[in-house]
């Protein structure tokens, strides 16, 4: 079977599975995380949700699981429950045609049941720090045959204050293993964790413009703060999505924006860090079924968010990173497919929009609610503000003056009594000397 993800001599199931998934060739976190995987070197790597990061890994533990040893071979770290519950999912689809087993292993479901999956020997773990860790002390499983280490979404994890339990997870497992760290940035926290996990590691780092999927339309639509809601509704009747993501700054934002929405009849759900976990499952199960339309997020509630046939995201409220917009946007466009991002701005937002397009090197479109190219007016550069006049006799005017013959005379005389003021000071310090 040949592919182009062949280079690497992936077996033929894993190629199939891969085929089968829709991934016909590895993004460029893929093309580096890889093959330094398979070759056993410890792995860090910076690459934002959307660039293909999870099978970076999964890819290289797919291969080099043992189906003959009944034991877990490989623990997967996430700091949310629906973030381990997506790579699960990625993790059985790889896996299928083989005789591998995965396991998420996450807080907010029954512990006896999860304690049947592990006496059903998962060879992979996947789950939360605190919920891994109750089985541990339990003695529900061990960590003694695993190979592989890998934590995802660290920078996420470590906002969140897993930093013991992820150290008390690493003091359980054996002195031998892979690591491979995942994070949207390497802030000086992150590397030094990375440093203290890893050895002699092999840095990736997939910058945000790179991370950005080339088929997404970018474009931008001016409107304001008053007629906002309104203009969304007009963008979705114009769209009309399969699945739309719209992304709102904060929690109250969204659960406006998504009541404004059901209140106008359409198919919309809300998803905040305010929902209980079985909410929360409830309606991602509603969105990947698309009995849901439109999922009104905040930043926080989606992040690692993965849901297949998202067609449109639209920025509601403009992000102030270039991390949180390649984040959102990365939604959409997903496995080589089309998507489309839409960012509403009003004058107020100019400078935050202009930021954005100047470090990401993009120009998005500007269009208006009714789908037309609009043309972009060039940014003007700020000119130099005129140097006040301070008056006749101002120090400046003084300063800048050119000198006549009285200026000249004065200013001969006091360089004279600077001279001998100076030449009074050198006597006085040579007789204390």
């Amino acid at each position: 079977m040949t592919s182009m993800f062949n280079q690497w001599k992936l077996s033929d199931v894993t190629q199939l599975n891969l085929k089968s998934m829709g991934i016909e060739r590895p993004t460029a976190v893929q093309e580096q995380a890889i093959p330094a995987m398979l070759a056993g070197r410890d792995v860090m790597a910076r690459a934002q949700t959307g660039t293909g990061k999870t099978l970076a890994f999964l890819v290289p533990l797919a291969e080099r699981l043992d189906s003959s040893k009944a034991f877990v071979q490989a623990l997967v770290l996430t700091p949310t429950r629906e973030l381990a519950q997506q790579v699960e999912r990625e993790m059985k689809r790889l896996l299928a045609g083989r005789e591998l087993k995965a396991a998420a292993i996450i807080g907010g479901a029954d512990f006896e049941d999860q304690k049947h999956k592990l006496d059903a020997r998962a060879h992979v773990l996947i789950g939360t720090p605190g919920r891994l860790l109750d089985h541990l002390r339990r003695g529900t499983t061990n960590l003694g045959g695993v190979r592989f280490f890998v934590l995802d979404e660290v920078d996420e994890m470590l906002q969140q204050g897993f930093a013991a339990d992820v150290e008390a997870l690493c003091s359980l497992l054996p002195k031998q293993h892979q690591t491979m760290l995942c994070s949207a940035t390497l802030n000086e926290e992150v590397r030094k964790l990375g440093l203290h996990l890893t050895t002699n590691a092999a840095t990736i780092d997939v910058t945000p413009a790179e991370a950005v999927v080339a088929k997404i339309h970018q474009v931008m639509v001016r409107t304001t703060v008053e007629t906002k809601l309104a203009a969304l509704t007009k963008l979705i009747d114009r769209l009309n999505p399969y699945l739309m993501l719209v992304f709102c700054i904060s929690k109250e934002r969204a659960a406006e924006v998504e009541e404004y929405l059901g209140a106008h009849g359409y198919n919309a759900g809300l998803l905040t860090g305010d929902l209980s976990p079985a909410k929360r499952r409830t309606v991602m199960k509603q969105f990947r079924e698309a009995k849901l339309q439109i999922l009104v997020a905040s930043d926080i509630a989606a992040r690692g968010l993965d849901v297949e046939g998202v067609t449109h995201v639209i920025n509601y409220d403009i992000p102030h990173s270039v991390d949180w917009y390649v984040h959102r946007v990365g939604r959409t466009g997903r496995a080589g497919r089309d998507g489309m991002a839409v960012t509403l701005y009003t004058p107020e937002d100019l400078h935050w929009l202009h930021a954005l397009e100047a470090k990401l090197g993009v120009k998005m479109e500007k269009q208006n609610l009714d789908g037309k190219v609009v043309a972009r007016r060039a940014v003007k550069p700020k000119a130099a503000a005129p140097v006040k006049s301070r008056g006749k006799n101002s120090v400046a005017d003084k300063r800048h003056a050119p000198k006549t013959g009285s200026n000249r005379r004065q200013g001969a005389k006091g360089s004279a009594a600077k001279a001998q003021k100076t030449k009074k000071l050198k006597g006085k310090r040579a007789l204390l000397n």
